[in-house]
């Protein structure tokens, strides 16, 4: 079962804060070296840059991650036999010669016919 909406937000909030947390250290421990404590002290000064890193990481992963849970279809791009001429010279198959969101908008449009010629 898919995770839901508010699920996927909490999970980007955490990975957001770890993250956000980690560079708040990092940045805060330059800045500290670089330009020295100020009135608030070493422990207050890195406190409030590793907790405001983490509050902005945190918003904006969350968003990210809602955004993102989008239901999303699977397509297999190898079995559409794109790229089966098209060789660069290491070998590889790296060009698309129709672009993958236009393979996709056809294959819904498919999709929609059928349901239409089911019903």
């Amino acid at each position: 079962m898919e995770p839901s909406k508010l699920e996927r937000a909490k999970v980007g909030a955490m990975m957001g804060g770890a993250v956000g947390l980690c560079i708040g250290l990092v940045f805060g421990g330059l800045s500290l070296m670089r330009n020295g404590p100020g009135s608030r002290g070493y422990i207050n000064s890195l406190a409030q840059t590793m907790l405001s890193s983490t509050a902005t990481f945190a918003f904006f992963m969350a968003i990210g991650s809602v955004i993102r849970s989008e239901e999303a279809m699977a397509i297999d791009y190898g079995s559409m036999n794109q790229n089966k001429d098209n060789q660069s010279i290491w070998g590889s198959t790296n060009r698309f010669k129709t672009p993958p969101i236009v393979i996709l908008q056809k294959y819904q449009q498919q999709q929609q016919q059928q349901q239409q010629q089911q019903q």
